[in-house]
């Protein structure tokens, strides 16, 4: 049966789960697309981390003074805010450049559709764990515990990488088709930012604001992979909503795929 399984989604291009089997070429891809956007520069994708960590150290100064937080508790709670900002943010604004990026691909070959939104999720990965050593850092300097609730990283990447998968594949059929969208969203990621607590705590929201907490899905996202990160523990809420919004995702996403996803070729 697994074997029949097997055979029906690598024959079936049009499907999400195809590159499931055939996991060398799109990480092959995500990863010689890192090494391009950073070709010929010092540090290569590692400038992605010292931006973070200047970022963090700057605004630790400014924010953990404004809000009366102590600059080890703020710091480490900036820094785990930023490294799911990053990804949560590539959501909206990145990842739907996908099929834009793989142009000459798509003209020019006949690869799958679906391997170029794993090779871009896959790319999110690589910086995502980029980002993750100044974690360490924070730990052996005793700035971050490391205790058994950080192992709940590994399942909380697990998720999020699967609820990237459907989520690249919508935004990228939508930025393929309508390229206003792109710019769209990308001038409102900042408001989205300002609305999320990633540089403020949730419980500072009381009464009717707490709607900005509650019913923020972004909310969760930054959850999900900032409490590990912090050696805290992930609450039944977050799991509950993120797990929910990436069945709905693989629902909507592998439809609209299908549907869609021949018709890129006129669109890039």
């Amino acid at each position: 049966m697994n074997e029949s399984l097997n055979r029906a989604l690598r024959s079936n291009s049009a499907s999400l789960l195809a590159p499931l089997f055939d996991w060398r070429l799109w990480t092959t891809l995500g990863w010689l697309d890192m090494v391009q956007t950073y070709r010929r520069t010092s540090l290569g994708p590692w400038w992605i981390t010292a931006n973070l960590a200047v970022f963090v150290i700057a605004m630790t100064y400014v924010y953990g003074a404004l809000f009366g937080i102590p600059t080890k508790e703020y710091s480490a709670y900036l820094l785990g805010g930023m490294i799911a900002w990053y990804w949560v943010s590539a959501l909206l604004a990145e990842v739907g450049n996908a099929f834009i990026n793989y142009t000459y691909f798509i003209r020019s070959t006949s690869i799958a559709k679906a391997q170029l939104v794993w090779a871009t999720v896959y790319k999110q990965l690589l910086t995502f764990l980029h980002n993750s050593a100044i974690v360490i850092v924070y730990i052996v300097v005793g700035v971050i515990p490391l205790n058994f609730h950080t192992l709940a990283i590994i399942p909380a990447v697990a998720l999020l990488f699967l609820l990237s998968i459907p989520t690249t594949a919508i935004a990228a059929i939508l930025f393929a088709r309508y390229r206003d969208l792109q710019r769209f969203i990308g001038s409102a990621v900042i408001i989205v930012m300002m609305l999320t607590p990633v540089f403020w705590k949730p419980d500072m929201m009381v009464g009717w604001r707490s709607a900005f907490v509650e019913l923020n899905p972004f909310h969760y996202l930054i959850e999900l992979i900032r409490r590990p990160l912090l050696g805290q523990p992930v609450d039944l809420t977050t799991y509950a909503v993120v797990i929910g919004l990436t069945v709905l995702a693989w629902l909507v996403g592998g439809r609209v795929f299908r549907r869609y996803q021949s018709y890129v070729i006129f669109w890039v």
